[in-house]
């Protein structure tokens, strides 16, 4: 018997599931066989996300994540907390319940949320767990640890460096550095450092060989994604008695390559600002509080590798 549902062209039928939120989709999976599946299609994947960052573009929403000192705890209790804003005044507040990585609610940190979905992780000793959770489907997946060895006579510690899309191959990727310091000059520069990156498709690391520029400072306000590229500052080490150089590193998802951009400060004083990289009106911006003089400075990235463009 030839149903309703049947003489519509299946093109036609996977352009309107597209356009529905994700409980609707839950809601009609039961519809059709092929319906119950729909996120395992690929293309079906692609032309909802598209949707999405559409809507995305012209929504008022924001993922507000929070990282405060609790001043009514005894001893030093840091808390965190994130939360989903959303229409013209930011007035619909709703607070995210993160999945748990190990086995007791640890400290997590959220990196960052590409097309809804967020990648977080949390430390516990050496051992450093990655998940991306998309709240909307509450998938959440663990990602397998990467390659780490332990040196003797040296400290280890992993440093999660950008989350993105890679719109070439469909995939998403983690990169990671994980580096060996001697433990009583933990202040300088890693004895050695390994580059790695994951791939959600294939559900694997893979050491990069290259040498990048890790992020100036261990916490997510340094790190940003855009269009493909995960986007880090650090500091160049001085050489014939010049100061450091604050470069932007620009990693390339799909080509797996980087370019590194000068930043050029306008503030040049001994006071040391507050500095955050984001994403500004579709641009890569670096906005620096100077307290002393109470001045903010904003820098936007005009074209990746030109120092004053």
């Amino acid at each position: 018997m030839t149903t309703y549902s049947d003489q519509i062209p299946k093109d036609l039928v996977l352009e309107i599931l597209t356009k529905l939120p994700v409980k609707s989709l839950k809601r009609f999976s039961c519809v059709h066989k092929s319906w119950l599946n729909l996120f395992e299609n690929s293309n079906f994947k692609s032309m909802y996300y598209e949707n999405l960052k559409s809507k995305t573009t012209h929504s008022s929403s924001l993922l507000l994540w929070r990282y405060f000192y609790d001043e009514r705890s005894e001893g030093d209790v840091y808390e965190n907390d994130v939360h989903l804003l959303s229409g013209e005044r930011y007035e619909n507040i709703v607070t995210l319940v993160f999945p748990s990585l190990f086995e007791e609610n640890g400290f997590y940190k959220v990196l960052d949320c590409v097309n809804g979905i967020i990648c977080h992780y949390e430390e516990e000793g050496l051992d450093v767990k990655i998940g991306l959770w998309n709240p909307k489907t509450d998938q959440h997946k663990i990602i397998p640890p990467g390659i780490t060895d332990d040196e003797p006579g040296f400290d280890r510690q992993v440093s999660i460096h950008g989350f993105g899309y890679d719109d070439v191959n469909d995939d998403y990727k983690v990169i990671q550095c994980v580096y060996y310091i001697h433990g009583q000059t933990f202040l300088k520069e890693p004895v050695l450092t390994i580059w790695q990156i994951y791939s959600l498709k294939s559900n694997y690391w893979k050491k990069l060989d290259l040498e990048m520029t890790k992020k100036e400072y261990i916490h997510n306000a340094s790190v940003a994604y855009l269009n493909g590229v995960c986007h880090w500052w650090g500091s160049e080490h001085a050489t014939n008695g010049h100061e450091e150089e604050q470069i932007l590193v620009s990693f390339n998802l799909s080509t797996e390559t980087f370019q590194t951009t000068s930043i050029v400060w306008l503030q040049k004083n001994d006071d040391r600002p507050i500095r955050s990289l984001v994403v500004l009106n579709k641009s890569v911006t670096l906005i620096s509080s100077f307290a002393k003089n109470n001045c903010i400075e904003i820098s936007i990235l005009g074209e990746i590798g030109v120092k004053e463009s």
